[in-house]
């Protein structure tokens, strides 16, 4: 199987290099990129090529999410460093899902209407599940989705699997075992399945990357100072992603009297979670509420969830009100976490958020997760769950023009 299509290759970022030049990586995915894996190790062997280049590498990864929330924070966290190149990376978090066609588009197309000098990468990450599939001579389905993306806007993209199943078949690497656990004469790449071991499982990420740089380069697919194509119709059709955008409360939000605005100063979830957040809009009691009025297509909530979380009473438009649930099988512990609507008429909306009366049975969640430890937990501290704490850090929205 061929682990890299170049295309029309990374050629304003390798002739900025080669002369020595300042160049800005952002790294951009989910929690394969925001450890210090693959990010850490290909920014250093970059480092070593061009020691008279000053290259400086931005963490934009964040644990849990895909390109839908990508596609919101993408001028806070990517281009608000005028990057050279931008890594993608969320085929895993993004599951094959249908719309993940439309929202990496939306992420390749804000990145070339800033600028059409940024070179784009996408990598594939791979799990335990996907090996059979590369053994029998198939990419995962969300990558095949990116990589008509990638055909249509001319991405390189490096499909990391191909080295790693190649390994599991010739016996020298085991996907997943026990931490503590070695297997003579084999690599362990993962302890859960999806997170490749540092050092040992990012190394085959790293040097897949590197090897398919070094391609790239004698390649010459193009050489400085490339314009990237920017078509003006999209690849799916009348998609809205491109107009998504991560918005703070102020301003677009009306807040009923019981919420309140903690700080990093004053709150110590706010302080952990000060790199995504500033503050967080925070109410405990049912029946607070927050309103907004907005033109677009989505909207959701980018907060934190625990085992204090409660439940959302939705109404859209002075419909039937339903409920969106904050409070999910991940909640044993604090946690930053998304939510979108469902998609609505592309136009002006009215949407009312009410923290719900009636409580979550949250044993239950975790029981039908399979997740006896943390059922367990729920019955260890009843006061942590018997709450219905609701605390946002950001609105999401989707606003294509009217």
């Amino acid at each position: 199987m061929q682990e890299l299509f170049p295309r029309r290759g990374l050629p304003n970022v390798i002739q900025k290099l080669e002369n020595g030049e300042t160049v800005t990586i952002v790294y951009f995915g989910g929690s394969n990129t925001r450890s210090a894996g693959y990010r850490v190790m290909t920014a250093d062997w970059l480092r070593e090529q061009y020691p008279e280049a000053d290259i400086r590498s931005v963490n934009a990864g964040i644990d849990g999410t895909g390109s839908d929330l990508g596609c919101a924070r993408l001028e806070t966290d990517v281009l608000r460093h005028q990057p050279d190149l931008v890594f993608v990376e969320f085929v895993g978090n993004d599951g094959g899902v249908p719309e993940s066609k439309a929202r990496i588009e939306g992420i390749v197309r804000q990145i070339r209407k800033r600028n059409l000098f940024t070179d784009i990468l996408f990598v594939y990450t791979v799990k335990e599940r996907d090996v059979v599939g590369f053994q029998a001579g198939e990419y995962q389905k969300g990558a095949l989705m990116q990589e008509e993306v990638a055909d249509y806007y001319g991405i390189p993209s490096i499909h990391l699997g191909v080295a790693v199943s190649q390994l599991v078949t010739e016996g020298k690497l085991v996907f997943t075992s026990k931490a503590g656990e070695s297997i003579p004469g084999a690599i362990v790449f993962t302890h859960d399945a999806i997170h490749p071991i540092i050092p040992e499982g990012h190394q085959i990420y790293t040097d897949a990357i590197t090897r398919s740089f070094e391609r790239i380069r004698e390649l010459g697919v193009s050489s400085g100072s490339v314009e990237h194509n920017l078509p003006q119709a999209t690849l799916v059709p009348s998609n809205p992603w491109e107009y998504a955008s991560m918005q703070p409360l102020d301003g677009l939000a009306h807040l009923s009297a019981g919420w309140s605005y903690v700080t990093p100063d004053d709150f110590e979830l706010a302080r952990k979670y000060d790199w995504l957040f500033p503050g967080l809009w925070r109410a405990v009691d049912p029946g607070e509420a927050i309103t907004v009025q907005f033109e677009g297509t989505h909207i959701g909530l980018f907060d934190i969830g625990g085992p204090d979380s409660g439940r959302l009473k939705v109404t859209v438009d002075g419909g039937e009100p339903f409920l969106v649930d904050r409070f999910t099988s991940y909640n044993d512990h604090n946690r930053n976490q998304f939510v979108y609507l469902p998609e609505l008429p592309n136009g002006r909306h009215t949407v009312r958020f009410e923290i719900d009366n009636e409580k979550t049975d949250k044993a239950a969640v975790f029981e039908a997760s399979g997740n006896e430890r943390s059922k367990q937990h729920v019955g260890e501290h009843p006061d942590w769950y018997d709450q219905t704490v609701i605390q946002l850090g950001k609105l999401l929205l989707v606003q294509p023009p009217v």
